[in-house]
Formats: structure tokens, sequence, C-alpha cells
């Protein structure tokens, strides 16, 4: 998306996505509702692919990170009132799908505003990556904590559903998440470049651990609204400092590119490897499997702190360098 003509891709793409939500709207079959999604979603890639490009070779991309991920939830809390609770029941239920062709709209209409070449460092473009061991990890634990945000937020209703909670105190955690979701990237944007980056982010790992844990042992409504807000927000403030660490790990900075699809890639695994673990009536193992694979992706992340340290200290240029710094 950012070697060329990078305002006439991103344009054409919105304006692609658009024409497909309108299309899914008038779709009469349910192969071609499928159809539509599974296009409307490569189209969306490609735009978060023009947004990826930009922020990775910025000089701030762990800030630029923050923001995108506070701006991209920002539209889902008014669209979460207005499409059930105006759109639909005044127009109908293809309401939904002109709301988003609308979105797509004016992400065409801003994005005539961007660079067309996404500037690339010569010695970069030429280096290729080096999956070394800390990276691997790194990566291996990036789609495990995304997932484990996928799967807990794919069940954590039906959780309520089966503790007894009213729906009330559901949509309470859910808007109550959605708001703490974009706080907490954009306090993430604010503070990443002041403060340690490692403890940082096995901190917002352990606070998703822990707390999705207590949305699913403890069948409290304060208990429950508070822990959905907890484990929102803190995977959403942890993609900042995913974004700065990736970047020091990698250099040539190209597997930082891959950090959002990483992370939608988890989002989908998640849910996937936790539908192995429900029932019909019992989906509390579904969020057990959301809970560990947050585990694991912590292990990993304090794995891979322990072995980029070390191999800092062994390395007599980078030594030099963290001395010199």
């Amino acid at each position: 998306m950012g070697r060329g003509a990078m305002r006439l891709k991103t344009v054409a793409a919105g304006l692609a996505l658009a024409v497909v939500n309108v299309a899914t709207a008038h779709s009469g079959s349910g192969v071609i509702i499928l159809l539509d999604r599974a296009v409307a979603g490569l189209l969306g890639g490609l735009l978060f692919g023009a947004a990826n490009a930009i922020i990775v070779r910025s000089n701030n991309p762990d800030r630029l990170t923050g923001i995108l991920v506070g701006a991209s939830v920002a539209p889902q809390i008014g669209l979460a009132y207005l499409i059930p609770v105006v759109l639909i029941p005044k127009f109908g239920i293809e309401a939904g799908f002109y709301a988003l062709a609308a979105g797509a709209m004016a992400a065409a209409a801003f994005a005539v505003t961007l660079v067309d070449r996404v500037a690339i460092h010569v010695a970069s473009e030429r280096t290729r990556i080096s999956f070394s061991g800390p990276l691997m990890l790194f990566c291996i634990g990036t789609v495990l904590q995304s997932g484990g945000l996928g799967a807990a937020w794919t069940y954590i209703e039906r959780v309520a559903n089966q503790h007894g909670l009213s729906p009330s105190i559901v949509g309470l955690a859910f808007s109550s998440a959605l708001a703490g979701q974009v706080a907490a990237a954009w306090l993430s944007a604010w503070v990443v470049p002041k403060i340690a980056k490692w403890p940082t982010l096995f901190s917002l790992v352990l606070a998703q651990t822990v707390f999705t844990a207590v949305a699913v042992q403890i069948a409290l409504p304060t208990a429950f609204v508070v822990s959905v807000c907890v484990f929102a927000s803190a995977a959403a403030a942890a993609q900042a400092f995913q974004m700065a660490e990736i970047v020091r790990l990698d250099v040539t900075r190209k597997a930082a590119v891959l950090i959002l699809p990483m992370i939608l890639f988890g989002n989908g695994l998640g849910p996937l490897l936790a539908s192995f673990a429900t029932t019909e009536v019992d989906v509390l193992g579904g969020c057990w499997v959301a809970v560990a694979m947050s585990a694991i992706s912590l292990l990993l992340y304090v794995v891979c702190a322990a072995v980029s340290a070390r191999r800092r200290l062994t390395s007599p240029v980078e030594a030099k360098a963290t001395l010199g710094s």
C-alpha cells in the first residue's frame, strides 16, 4: 500500500468498501452475504494496511499506534447505540450497512490527504527480517494475547447470561469497556515514550489475564462490569507497547508491519480455539481458554525480554550503544 499511488489505492479501497456495504444491505442470498463480508474484510484490511504502513515508518510508531487504536474504537461507541436504537427501528435492518457505507465514504474522503508513498530507508529495504528467537517469541505472544482478548470478548456476554446477570448489566459492561478502550489507548499513546516498555506490557497483559478470570469466576454485577472494563482496556493499551518492542527487536521495521495483522489473526484464532471448550449450555470453558492464552502470552513476553536483554549485554556493539545512552 505504501510503495506508490497510496492515495489512489486508499480512496479506491474506501469507495469499494462503501459499495460492498450497500450491496450487503440488498443481498437476498446467504452465500452472497458471506461473499460480500469477505470482500469487505479484505478492503478493510487494505485500509488498515495503509494506516499501518504510515505508522511503522514514522518517528513515533508506538504513539501513533495508540492513537489509531483509540480512534478506531470511538466510532463503535456511537454506532453501537445508533444502529439498534435509532437507525434500524426507523429505517430497517439495511440502515446498519448504510451507516457502515457512510463510514467508508468518510475514509475515502480523508484518504486524499495521505502521503502518496511511504519513505523507506534504502538500507532497511535491502535488509531481510532476522527472525531471531526473541522476535519469534514476541510474535507468538502477541497472537496469543490478542487471541485471549478475542475469545473473552466473544463469550463474555454468554458468561453473563450463564451467571444470571441482567441485560442492563451486560450493556453497561460493554459500553463502559468501549469507552475504557478509547481512554486507555489514548493514555498509552501519551505515556509510551516516557515509561519503561517491558514492565508496562507485562502489567497490562497480567491485568488482562487476571480480570478475564475474575469476570468468569465471580457472578457479581459490579465485579463483572469492572472486570470487563479492565481486561478490554488493558488489551487496547498494550498495543502501543507491543509496537514499541517489535520495532526495537527488528530494526528494519518489516516485522512491525505485521503487528496489526498478527493482532487481527489472534482475534479470530482465539474464539476458534475457545469454541472447542464450550457447549450449548456452558461457555465457561471457552473463557478459561482465553485466560490460558493470555497467561501463556505473558510468559512468552517475559522470556522474550530476558533473552533479548541477555543478547544486548553479550553483543559488544549493542552493549556499547546501551552504555552510551
